[in-house]
């Protein structure tokens, strides 16, 4: 399911947005995060136009634009503030102490002229575990969880502060498969596509691969990759991993035995010299060799390795491949940080039940 927690909570956010006739908000984004903190506006990630088609009924605004409403009022517009959890055996609403500050602090709302202070009500929703019951007979807690939302957050407030931590879809089957990508990133992502195919792509994320298990996952993965062209007489070959190959010139031109840091992930000197044993083995394209990341260097300047839309862009390009090399076997992948290559397989029709079901998958 191409479903991220972002996109479901996101997604949640419009349909309660649809179910309370309000007007949502379309806060700013960085990397995987949706919030009122990032720097670049929501159209740069997604795709308004196609989000308002999905939802016609929902008025949508843009963070610059609530906060220039914001600063135009004469008096600050009201606000209340919505904690939905989950847990317990029934549905309740409680009355808590507010923590206005902290709020503007971690979630950016000093951005705006807002009337948000400790006379604000702040709520905690608790929604109950049988909820989420669904059974046979017809019967589905979500449309009592429904009720008990609409409930308890009609308000007068002119704004309605709304977090919540719920992991499950509380509006199952109810809203699109995942949020639109906006047109610059579809388009840089169906050039790279157009201009390969037909192509094999590789999806090894390989920061927890253990140092002594390198040698034989890299002889796995090259074999597979041999094996894939000589069966299907494909040569073209886009590489998607956790290292940052954009950087692998530059890494190999300094020599060095010091670990490489990208972002959150570390790589031993040992992890180096396996990468630069695969790709001088293998002629192989990415992203940035193609050009596709140039269209965004303007915009996200320093903060394009940070940005994530690399990440994305290799996701549409692996989805759309005419084989797809992945789901690394142990001790290739760390059980614990196979999310992506899962992600990718499914997507391509990857059968979670069915190990020898594999729609143009092919492990290693």
């Amino acid at each position: 399911m191409d479903t991220s927690i972002s996109d479901i909570e996101f997604l949640t956010y419009v349909k309660l947005a649809e179910s309370l006739e309000r007007i949502m908000v379309l806060t700013n984004v960085r990397s995987k995060k949706i919030s009122t903190c990032q720097p670049f506006p929501f159209s740069l990630y997604y795709d308004i136009n196609k989000l308002q088609q999905n939802f016609p009924n929902v008025k949508f605004i843009t963070q610059d634009e609530f906060q220039k409403w914001s600063y135009q009022r004469y008096d600050k517009p009201s606000t209340s503030h919505y904690y939905i959890t989950d847990g317990g055996e029934e549905n309740s609403i409680v009355n808590i102490s507010p923590y206005s500050n902290s709020l503007k602090k971690v979630w950016c709302l000093d951005k705006f002229k807002l009337k948000l202070n400790d006379t604000t009500p702040f709520k905690l929703l608790r929604l109950s575990w049988n909820n989420w019951i669904v059974n046979d007979d017809g019967f589905d807690g979500r449309n009592d969880l429904k009720k008990f939302l609409l409930n308890n957050l009609q308000d007068n407030s002119d704004v309605l502060l709304i977090r919540h931590d719920i992991r499950e879809s509380i509006f199952l089957n109810e809203l699109p498969p995942h949020l639109p990508y906006s047109s610059i990133i579809e388009d840089a992502s169906t050039k790279i596509i157009n201009s390969l195919r037909p192509y094999i792509a590789i999806l090894w994320d390989f920061e927890n691969t253990k140092d002594p298990a390198l040698p034989i996952c890299s002889s796995r993965l090259l074999s597979r990759v041999q094996k894939t062209i000589d069966v299907s007489d494909i040569e073209n070959i886009y590489f998607v991993s956790d290292y940052p190959l954009y950087r692998l010139n530059d890494i190999i031109s300094l020599n060095s035995t010091h670990p490489v840091i990208r972002s959150t992930h570390r790589f031993s000197h040992i992890h180096t010299e396996t990468i630069k044993l695969i790709t001088s083995t293998i002629p192989y394209y990415t992203a940035d060799s193609l050009g596709a990341m140039k269209s965004f260097e303007d915009t996200l300047k320093d903060e394009l390795e940070e940005s994530s839309i690399r990440d994305i862009i290799d996701k549409l390009v692996s989805i759309k491949a005419d084989k797809f090399i992945g789901l690394p076997r142990w001790p290739c992948n760390d059980p614990t940080d196979s999310k992506r290559a899962k992600i990718f397989a499914e997507l391509r029709g990857y059968d979670k039940s069915d190990n020898n079901t594999f729609s143009n998958i092919a492990r290693f």
